[in-house]
């Protein structure tokens, strides 16, 4: 009786990609050697693989070239992680919409609803006309300033 081996490149991968993939490898090497085909193995360490790319956190050391971490790397790597807030540059009020995604969205209301444009237009001057009010509402009066001889150095 010949015995099958798994796919080494799926091994290989396996083994680079998922951290701590020893166990999940001898489970699928069992169950291979169970009869299983290599479809099956190929679709196993894929599966693997999405979801140790899905769960996995953000690393200071991407490339793993040292397989020891100092201990505090973890807990850096979340704190940094942390601190990278997200900024919106599109100046869009609506999260992950912004530049080609406006264009399709002026297109769409273009199609659907044109007169929308008119409310937009009107929107915007009544905003205008508010602000222009309330900049000359809270604006300081012109104080007359007055100056004394004395200050000017003359008598």
């Amino acid at each position: 009786m010949t015995r099958r081996h798994p796919p080494r490149l799926a091994l290989a991968l396996l083994e680079r990609l998922v951290s701590d993939s020893d166990p999940l490898a001898g489970d699928l090497i069992e169950e291979f050697a169970r009869r299983r085909s290599r479809l099956w193995f190929w679709w196993q360490v894929l599966a693997a693989i999405a979801s140790a790319w899905l769960e996995e956190p953000y690393e200071i050391r991407p490339l793993r070239l040292v397989d020891l971490q100092p201990a505090d790397a973890v807990e850096r790597s979340r704190r940094l992680n942390d601190r990278m807030r997200a900024v919106n540059l599109s100046a869009s009020p609506l999260p992950g919409i912004g530049g080609i995604g406006l264009v399709i969205l002026a297109f769409l209301v273009t199609i659907v609803a044109p007169a929308a444009w008119w409310a937009l237009l009107a929107s915007a001057l009544a905003g205008v006309l508010v602000a222009v009010a309330l900049v000359r509402k809270h604006a300081a009066p012109p104080t007359a300033v007055t100056i004394r001889s004395d200050a000017l150095g003359t008598r």
